[in-house]
Formats: C-alpha cells, sequence, structure tokens
C-alpha cells in the first residue's frame, strides 16, 4: 500500500537532495535552501493529495458529491430528484364557498398549500380541496386532521368563518433529493448486478430508480414459468405502514417496470401484506420517556434491515432480494431493544419464539408495549 508522505517528510527529502546533489546546507546562516524546500515541498505534498483525491474518485465507493454523478452517468442511473407532496384539504363552511385556485393554506409551522384548481360548495358542508405543497421536499408531507389557515381568496358566505383540515390520507409524495448514499448504493448494486436479460436483479434496479422507493423484493416463478413478482417498498414515504405504500404508488413502480421487462415475461407488482410484530418487554429500565422512544427507534430501524418479504423463491446468499421463506428471529427484537440508547436491562415477554412471516408479507412494527 502506497502511504502519503507527510508535509515534514518532504521537507526534510528536499533539504537532503540540496545536500547530497547540490552540496547546499540548509542548517548555514543566511542561506536560500530552508525557505526553497519548504516551498517544494508544500508543492508537492499538494500533488500528492491530488493525486490521492482523483484516485479516489475512480471508484463509486469513494467517489465525492461531484464525482458520484460523473459514475451514474455511464450507467444512465440520474438521481431521483425532490419531489412535492400532493393531497386533499377539508374546508369545513357554514353556508357557500368558493375556493380559488391558488388560495394558500398554511400550516401551522409556516409550509404552505395551494388550492390545485377552483373548489367551490353550494351550501353549508364539507369542501375537498386538491391543494400541491409549495416546497419540495419531505416537509410538505402532513398527516390527516392537521388544522391548516386559509388565507385570503376564498369568497362566499362561508368564506369568514370555515376552517381547514388535512383530510383523510393526508398530503403525501413529498420526497428530498435522492440521498448521497441511497444514490451510491444503487450505482454499486448496478455494478455489482450486472443488467441480465430480466434477471431478478434487473428488477431490483427498475423498481428502485422509481422515486420514493427503497427496497425491492423478486419472488420468481411465483406462477409457474415465465412469472415474476415485484414486492416495491417504500420505507420512507409510508414509514408509518412499515414501507407499504398505496395503489397509486405501486401501480407507477408497474409502469416503469412495464416498460423494461422483457416481452416474454408475465410480471406482477404487488404491495407485500403487513404483518404486525407486537412487542412486550418487561422490566425496562431506567423506565423513563426517553429511553421508551430510544427502544422505538430501533426497532424501527431494526425492521427496516432485517425484515423481508416472504416468498416462494429459493433463499439465496447472494441474492437477499429475493422473496423467500422468512422466519423473524426473536432474537432481533432483544438485541434491537438492548441496543438502545440508556437502556440497561429488560425481559422480553413476546414474541415468545421466532415468527415465520406468511407468503407475500413483511414484517412490521404492531404494539409496542413497554412496562417497568
Amino acid at each position: 500500500m502506497f502511504a502519503l508522505p507527510a508535509l515534514g517528510d518532504l521537507y526534510q527529502r528536499t533539504i537532503g537532495a540540496f545536500r547530497a546533489y547540490a552540496n547546499l546546507d540548509a542548517s548555514l546562516p543566511l542561506n536560500n535552501v530552508q525557505p526553497t524546500a519548504k516551498v517544494i515541498a508544500g508543492r508537492d505534498f499538494e500533488i500528492f493529495g491530488r493525486m490521492d483525491y482523483v484516485g479516489q474518485q475512480a471508484f463509486v465507493l469513494y467517489a465525492d458529491e461531484i464525482w458520484l454523478p460523473r459514475h451514474a452517468e455511464q450507467y444512465n442511473m440520474p438521481r431521483k430528484p425532490a419531489a412535492l407532496a400532493t393531497g386533499r384539504v377539508g374546508v369545513v363552511s357554514p353556508a357557500d364557498i368558493l375556493v380559488p385556485a391558488g388560495t394558500l393554506l398554511t400550516r401551522a409551522d409556516g409550509v404552505q398549500y395551494a388550492a390545485a384548481a377552483d373548489f367551490s360548495l353550494a351550501a353549508a358542508g364539507t369542501l375537498l380541496v386538491s391543494v400541491v405543497a409549495q416546497a419540495t421536499g419531505a416537509i410538505g408531507n402532513t398527516d390527516a386532521g392537521t388544522i391548516l389557515t386559509i388565507g385570503s381568496g376564498p369568497t362566499g358566505n362561508g368564506a369568514a368563518t370555515a376552517t381547514a383540515s388535512v383530510a383523510a390520507g393526508g398530503v403525501i409524495g413529498g420526497l428530498d433529493i435522492e440521498d448521497l448514499e441511497a444514490w451510491r448504493d444503487r450505482i454499486l448494486f448496478r455494478l455489482r448486478y450486472p443488467p441480465h436479460g430480466g434477471a431478478a436483479s434487473d428488477y431490483v434496479i427498475w423498481g428502485r430508480a422509481v422515486a420514493g422507493v427503497t427496497r425491492v423484493f423478486v419472488e420468481r416463478l411465483y406462477r409457474g414459468p415465465g412469472t415474476v413478482r415485484v414486492f416495491p417498498i417504500f420505507d420512507d414515504l409510508f414509514a408509518t405502514t412499515g414501507g407499504v405504500a398505496t395503489d397509486p404508488y405501486i401501480e407507477a413502480v408497474g409502469a416503469a417496470i412495464a416498460a423494461q421487462e422483457p416481452a416474454t415475461a408475465f410480471v406482477t407488482v404487488s404491495a407485500p401484506t403487513p404483518q404486525p410484530i407486537d412487542i412486550v418487554a418487561t422490566g425496562v429500565a431506567p423506565y423513563t420517556t426517553s429511553v421508551k422512544q430510544a427502544i422505538v427507534d430501533e426497532l424501527l430501524d431494526m425492521m427496516r434491515r432485517l425484515g423481508a418479504v416472504a416468498g416462494s423463491d429459493t433463499a439465496t446468499p447472494s441474492m437477499p432480494f429475493l422473496a423467500s421463506p422468512q422466519v423473524f428471529s426473536r432474537s432481533w427484537i432483544w438485541q434491537a431493544i438492548a441496543n438502545a440508547s440508556g437502556e440497561q436491562r429488560h425481559v422480553l415477554a413476546l414474541p415468545s419464539a421466532d415468527i415465520p412471516i406468511a407468503p407475500g408479507a413483511i414484517p412490521v412494527l404492531g404494539s409496542v408495549d413497554l412496562q417497568p
């Protein structure tokens, strides 16, 4: 392994070269050997540093935000852009009201949503208004029931006293620009699993290219020769459901895969069935709010790292993305709780044994009962 020389070592080398080849001694008074050697050593140090930097950028594993896009361009794998959140807001009015397109509705923290079109109500009732977040990214996602302040624009007898809140389903779909490490991981996966005319890994590559998709599981031959079932997971966008997305998002993945799948393949894109894992832990110490929250956070992280869609495919260590028979280990739960910051002891009461995962299902965090 080549070790980069330190600046001081380069300086000493230069001093030695002056002494050996020019018979100049830096220790003598009133000479310019020392400053000259320092200038040369500084230049060489910068050159070595540049060489080391460029050498690292040649590999996807080490490339930074400047060079990684160049690697991605070679494989036509652009970074997934940020997206705006959309959804519906319920406007409760005591009388007729018109909410024109562009009307702003504001969340308590200042995030704004604009009405996507004109919406009107002829009499008292609830008006469902389609809205689009005005800021890109996950910041625009809002849970159902969140109160919004109606800005100027609505007219009608009920406009002055109308109230608004996010309707069922929430305002969702807001995505931050793809994380650099997630992008790197997609490129590395493409390098490790080159396209192979419809191999299982190809479906992972095609599926993960869709905005919001974080993981993909593939079940080959699930209904006989030529059949493939694909399970896209949206860990961030649908965190509350364990990454299980709604139909419109599944359909978007299906359309993206259909544009690239082999003509002879019969492909089904489905959302996995969530299989809740209920957890009971007793003797939790210290029994504080911060420790309990840390335990829940560790359990959620563990579910994302180790939870996989079960299926009938053959388990293959080199292809962990296959939907093969799965058993959720009880020890994973114990370890996750033990890893929580501040946790000193606990007794895992439930589950009492490993849990088989049903075909087509994915384990998700169910109820968590932490007891002192």
